[in-house]
This record gives structure tokens, C-alpha cells and sequence, in this order.
């Protein structure tokens, strides 16, 4: 996965900061982001079934076939589903991930995306301050069964708005008492500066549900990918 941040720093039109931390050594989640050319930008995020070497193992397939598919064809929801055709073939432990798969024309502001299952992404609004999740089905989960269709959604993002894409290793943190993180509390973070650079959301976010879960054990990867897109 891309580990080097800021990410794309010769741009002024796009900002990129993502983190990752696995509940063990080796994990199951991933995140991804690259330039299909000059002004698209595909990304996505997603959470792979299960733990260890085998979660990390189908989780490399299916990120190397969604890389392969969204340069070939540029379309989050035929990607998806090429996605999912090869990882359903003999499929024999009914291993599965949820994928949010976008692509962003960096020229004009538009967002493309595609969802598998995963959870819905907070749009963040420079201008009005709020969150929200983006407007769209959670779709059907990859790799259990071929032939399956992931519908497109369109998003129009000004300048200085925001996506932050993560998995449910936020929400799904736990305190002692078993209390879940939750989304009302992720969009309290998130709302507090809709306009944040996106190293500073995804910071803020781990500092919240680090102090949240204080000595628990953390019991899912956590993952989070934010987007700022700065064109005029």
C-alpha cells in the first residue's frame, strides 16, 4: 500500500493521508490510491473477512485485481465486479470483503464511486461544516458469488471538501464497558473542522477512539483514508 505522505506533494489540486493499524502483526485490511492519469484519481478502502496470513493473503488478491480492472476500465462498478467474478471462483472458505471503490476527476470535482458492502463514507462540507454519509446503498459483499452488479453513485465536490473513507475498526472500537465508539461520536470529530488537512482528520480520528478505548485491547484493524480535493 502507499506509505509515503504527504502524498502526490507536486499537486495543489488533491490531499492524501491515509493510516493503517492492524489489530495483529499481519491484518486483513487495506487502503489504496492512484492516478489513472493526469487528473483521475482512483482510491479506495476495504475490509477483508477474518485475520492473519490468510485474511493478508486474499486481501493482496483482491487489491492487485482492483488495481488491475480500475486502469483498464475506470469505472468503480465495473471494477467491482470483475472483482468479485474472480475472487468467487473456487472461493472453498467463503472468505469475503467489503470494498468502497471511487474514482475522482481532480478537473471538474466530480466523484464516481461504487460500494461493496463496506461502510458509507463521510462527505465533509467546507462550506456548511457538517458530515454526512454520502448518499448511497452498502451494496452486496465481494467474493461469494459471481455475476454480481455494484451501481454507480455521482458526488459533485467543491473546493475544499472532504471524503473520509475508513472500516468499522473505528466505529467498532471498544471502551472497558463494551460501549462501541460509534458513528455519532465519528461525526463529532469530524464536524469539529470540516476543512482539516487530511493528515490532521485522520489524526484527530485515531486520537478520539484511542482515548475512547484507553487500556481495552484493540480488536479490529483500523483504517482510514481522507481525501481533500483544492481546486478552484
Amino acid at each position: 500500500m502507499p506509505k509515503t505522505f504527504p502524498a502526490f506533494p507536486e499537486r495543489d489540486d488533491i490531499d492524501v493521508w491515509a493510516a493503517l493499524h492492524p489489530a495483529r502483526e499481519v491484518g486483513g485490511d487495506f487502503y489504496d490510491f492512484f492516478f489513472l492519469d493526469q487528473s483521475r484519481l482512483a482510491f479506495a478502502i476495504a475490509d477483508v473477512s477474518g485475520k492473519g496470513v490468510p485474511a493478508a493473503v486474499f486481501m493482496a488478491a483482491t487489491r492487485s485485481y482492483l488495481r488491475s480492472f480500475l486502469r483498464e476500465s475506470g469505472s468503480p462498478g465495473t471494477a467491482l465486479s470483475l472483482v468479485n467474478n474472480e475472487l468467487a471462483v473456487d472461493n472453498d472458505n467463503c472468505m469475503f470483503v467489503t470494498i468502497f471503490c471511487a474514482v475522482l476527476d481532480t478537473a471538474t470535482g466530480l466523484c464516481t464511486f461504487a460500494n461493496a458492502g463496506h461502510n458509507l463514507p463521510f462527505l465533509l462540507r467546507a462550506g456548511t461544516g457538517t458530515a454526512s454519509e454520502v448518499d448511497s446503498l452498502r451494496g452486496v459483499i465481494v467474493g461469494l458469488e459471481p455475476d454480481m452488479e455494484f451501481p454507480e453513485v455521482e458526488v459533485q465536490l467543491s473546493c475544499g471538501d472532504g471524503l473520509f473513507l475508513f472500516t468499522d475498526g473505528v466505529t467498532e472500537a471498544m471502551d472497558q464497558w463494551g460501549e462501541l465508539f460509534g458513528a455519532v461520536r465519528l461525526v463529532k470529530v469530524l464536524e469539529a473542522d470540516t476543512g482539516a488537512e487530511s493528515r490532521t482528520v485522520t489524526e484527530r480520528v485515531l486520537g478520539a477512539v484511542t482515548n475512547f478505548a484507553g487500556n481495552t485491547e484493540q480488536s479490529d484493524d483500523i483504517t482510514m483514508l481522507a481525501i481533500r480535493y483544492r481546486r478552484a
